[in-house]
């Protein structure tokens, strides 16, 4: 028996924001490259860390993800809703006040706040958290160190989520973009539009590197596209059009191919041919597969579907093409 196993992972990355100011510094020896791929979405995991490699809250904050491609155009831009703020700090205010220290706080919402969220706030000792939430009453796992006030402010917050977004990179995002190394940047707006930058590499660089890979999900092949037709020497009423790979080794028996003509005005007949020959000479002999009526009133392209196994294409007209087709798109 053959077995293989595969893993199922976030793509996670650690940036470092500096919102407070350096006192030491925390200077990773590299920062991995991220891999996305073609022909499917992908979710980023960010992880926002200060000097101290201590998670930063986003309260306040809304990261914006942009990624450049190898000459230096703007290719992506995130920002919610597609950068998703996984960090759910929630400050509530204390409606009733305490005449001794206990594990039980009152508020006029307990919504949003959970068991096994970190609690901090005035008095709150470290890592007390919350270990039961009823009816406006959040309950504790350690006693303040004093009675806590009436109108003081706590901030719930699960530890796991503290500076930590998502950046979804839909499959739509990377069709027209080739395989290649991006540069990635990632700054923080907070509620008054001030940026913050954050930071990737061991100097405070401000660039990570993203590379699209376009191997797990191979897109369709390029559509073929046809724009020139020349008139033909011995029969000025015709004109023809470059050939195009009608790709013979990849289709079965009822091969389909359909086309789409663009127009303008044309007035006249189309027909499309096909050849069974290797190679194209002037001696070539093409058969016509099917004619196309146009009296020049068309506003959308015209499509067109046949089928058959040929080893090329071209596309003739009986009336001057210049000016009046704007191009065929072919797919086989």
């Amino acid at each position: 028996m053959q077995k293989t196993s595969t893993y199922l992972a976030k793509n996670k990355v650690v940036v470092v924001a500096d919102l407070a100011g350096f006192v030491t510094e925390y200077r990773p020896v590299y920062q991995k490259n991220v891999n996305v791929y073609k022909g499917i979405d992908n979710v980023l995991y960010f992880e926002v860390k200060n000097h101290d490699q201590k998670p930063v809250s986003l309260a306040g904050y809304s990261p914006v993800f942009l990624a450049f491609d190898e000459d230096d155009n703007l290719v992506l831009e995130k920002r919610v809703p597609e950068v998703d703020k996984l960090d759910d700090v929630i400050t509530r205010t204390t409606v009733v006040a305490e005449s001794v220290p206990d594990v039980y706080l009152e508020f006029s919402s307990t919504s949003g706040i959970e068991v096994g969220q970190t609690v901090s706030g005035i008095y709150i000792k470290p890592n007390t958290l919350v270990t039961a939430v009823t009816n406006g009453v959040v309950t504790l796992n350690k006693t303040p160190s004093d009675s806590i006030p009436l109108g003081s402010e706590i901030t719930f917050q699960n530890r796991e989520k503290r500076g930590v977004f998502t950046v979804t990179i839909n499959e739509n995002d990377l069709l027209n973009v080739k395989q290649q190394y991006l540069k990635y940047t990632i700054y923080l707006v907070d509620s008054i539009g001030g940026r913050t930058l954050t930071y990737s590499d061991d100097h405070f660089g401000v660039h990570g590197t993203i590379y699209v890979s376009g191997n797990a999900l191979p897109g369709p092949v390029p559509t073929g596209s046809i724009t020139n037709f020349t008139q033909d020497s011995q029969n000025p009423t015709a004109w023809y059009s470059d050939t195009i790979d009608a790709q013979p080794a990849i289709n079965g028996n009822s091969a389909l191919h359909t086309a789409a003509i663009y127009t303008d005005s044309y007035n006249g007949n189309i027909i499309v041919q096909g050849t069974l020959e290797p190679s194209i000479t002037l001696n070539t002999f093409w058969a016509d597969i099917v004619t196309l009526n146009f009296d020049g009133t068309e506003t959308e392209p015209v499509p067109v579907n046949f089928n058959g196994v040929y080893s090329y294409l071209r596309f003739k007209t009986d009336a001057s093409p210049a000016d009046t087709i704007t191009k065929v798109l072919v797919r086989n």
